[in-house]
């Protein structure tokens, strides 16, 4: 594993959402275990769907009835992610929901706004749940930009989505860090060519993240802003040398 510099030459900062920004797998568990059952399928255990997470709604399904040793024929697998669908979306809507953001992510995205840094979502989570739980976390002030599972792109792994958030938001891939979770985020940030920072706490699957091509394992979010340092050094380095020459340009004036 590489070591991240103290200051790195990032303009923009991209998150991945579940096991990133936001701890949903409870939410994400009672939803699927609902559809389960109501179409006459065994529960998963507590924490499991933790491990199914990543690629949408209709992968979390198939995984589910594959784990579960259910024969996942067309049918039965539109009828299950149809119950879940309608289930999730109601959860993401409910103020008692379970799902809650991680320690330190609104402070840690005040930092990063405050550095001058653009701030994006890419997430393979479909539309009507990412917006609902942007707008009952109040995420949307934070950032400029969400790409989701509906944007009519190939979903990560694809590097696609990636570049698509960049490209809205006029930075370089190499110039965009990425946090997320899993090694789907992993293999997308590099093949977009984009250092990745990995969270230790997320929904990493059978894949440890200390093992993913990342630059960096944080253990919290609110450690992004001192790893990062603040905006390329060169936009800094402008500031300080006006400062400087304006303080020049004052101590030399006649008297």
């Amino acid at each position: 594993m590489q070591v991240m510099p103290r200051n790195l030459p990032i303009d923009a900062v991209l998150f991945d959402l579940d096991g990133t920004l936001l701890h949903t797998s409870p939410d994400i568990g009672n939803a699927l275990n609902r559809a389960l059952a109501e179409n006459g399928f065994p529960l998963l255990a507590p924490g499991v769907a933790q491990t199914l997470i990543g690629g949408g709604s209709e992968i979390l399904v198939d995984r589910a009835l594959t784990l579960l040793g259910v024969d996942a024929r067309p049918a039965t697998l539109d009828l299950v992610l149809r119950r879940y669908e309608t289930c999730y979306y109601q959860i993401c809507r409910d103020e008692n929901q379970l799902t809650q953001l991680y320690a330190g992510t609104e402070a840690t995205l005040d930092s990063l706004r405050h550095m001058g840094l653009r701030l994006g979502v890419v997430t393979n989570k479909e539309s009507r749940f990412v917006d609902a739980l942007m707008w009952r976390f109040g995420l949307q002030a934070w950032f400029d930009m969400v790409v989701d599972g509906d944007a009519r792109l190939p979903r990560k792994p694809d590097p696609e989505p990636l570049l698509h958030a960049c490209e809205a938001l006029g930075v370089e891939p190499s110039h965009t860090l990425f946090v997320g979770d899993s090694v789907t985020d992993a293999l997308a940030a590099q093949a977009a060519g984009m250092p990745m920072v990995c969270v230790s706490y997320g929904y990493s699957g059978d894949h440890p993240v200390s093992e993913l091509p990342c630059i960096r394992v944080i253990d919290g979010i609110s450690e992004l802003p001192e790893l990062i340092g603040g905006p390329r050094k060169w936009h800094r380095a402008t500031r300080v040398d006006h400062a400087i020459a304006a303080q020049e340009m004052q101590a030399n004036q006649p008297n």
